[in-house]
């Protein structure tokens, strides 16, 4: 297969991603609709990581031996990444696939700001001008019609709100990760990311969830098993490991862009099965935000190129890698 051929087999693998990660949303919002949930939100997100670990072990093998101290900085990222999911799941329990998944790109707001504490990397105009494009289109997609004195009476505010916290920890998680793991194997930091993820998921669903809230829901069902499987190894692990290998093969802008379209996909899934309405605010809040998607990631990548951060063509460094995370 010539390189042309590979190139483009590497972006059908990113839009098979996409399409996957569009789905899931959708899958876990059946699971959390359902009569008699067999997962609540933190309990699905525990069982996901703890299948996703599992498969990344096998794939990482004897690559575990590169481990040593300066991995210790993962654990935090993954701390971070467990509130962001936390935030984004329990989010989703509340509200409809489309608006959680438009939100957790209001990342896009918070990455200039933690840059800027974390290294005193001053934000960019066209970073600035994005986070605020970002905000007004994540404003409209929550509002209910453009009657001004009724804007937020769409009846999903608290799931609005904690996906759309969520997103500012996945900004957060990008921030960090794109400062302390430079030198990083990717796969290694992401597996240990999700060993800590998996670690408070669980921590969350028994105290939380269990204990104070009583809602607690972890089946052992084997059918039940299969669809936390299913989004921890393919949704996940599979996921992630074929975009870390088609972004060797095409641009990081290419799927920087392409990435955020998994909130389409997962918009275009909900209304066909019925679980959400068309509203002229998921519409236009919707291409608001893909828009401040585009200008962040076309002008950020333009300044990258120019600091020799990353080669034109195809090749990006092991944190970029990081820097968008799976539905």
């Amino acid at each position: 297969m010539g390189m042309k051929q590979i190139k483009s087999f590497a972006f059908l693998v990113v839009i098979a991603v996409v399409i996957l990660w569009g789905i899931t949303p959708v899958i876990t919002k059946a699971i959390f609709n359902a009569d008699d949930p067999s997962y609540s939100p933190g309990a699905l997100i525990a069982m996901r990581g703890l299948f996703a670990i599992i498969a990344m072990a096998i794939v990482i093998n004897k690559g575990f031996k590169k481990i040593d101290k300066s991995y210790w900085i993962a654990i935090p990222a993954g701390v971070i990444l467990a509130a962001a999911y936390i935030f984004q799941f329990v989010g989703l329990k509340h509200t409809v696939p489309s608006k959680n998944t438009f939100l957790e790109n209001i990342s896009c707001i918070t990455i200039p700001i933690f840059m800027y504490l974390f290294v005193k990397e001053k934000p960019t105009w066209a970073s600035i001008v994005s986070a605020l494009i970002c905000a007004i289109g994540s404003v409209i997609l929550i509002g209910k019609g453009f009657d001004f004195l009724h804007f937020f009476d769409g009846g999903t505010l608290l799931g609005d709100g904690l996906s759309a916290i969520g997103g500012l920890f996945f900004g957060l998680d990008i921030a960090f990760t794109k400062v302390f793991c430079k030198d990083k194997d990717p796969l290694l930091y992401v597996f240990i990311q999700l060993v800590v993820l998996t670690i408070v998921a669980f921590a969350y669903a028994f105290v939380f969830e269990g204990l104070i809230f009583n809602e607690l829901s972890l089946s052992m069902n084997w059918i039940d098993l299969l669809q936390a499987m299913f989004l921890g190894v393919v949704g996940t692990a599979v996921a992630w490991a074929a975009r870390a290998w088609a972004m060797k093969y095409i641009s990081a802008v290419t799927v920087s862009v392409l990435v955020p379209l998994t909130a389409v996909v997962a918009t275009v899934f909900s209304i066909a099965l019925q679980m959400e309405e068309f509203t002229y605010n998921l519409l236009i809040g919707g291409i608001v935000v893909l828009i401040s998607i585009v200008v962040s990631a076309v002008f950020d990548y333009d300044r990258d190129v120019h600091k020799n951060i990353v080669q034109p063509n195809d090749q990006v460094t092991e944190a970029q890698l990081n820097e968008q995370n799976p539905s």
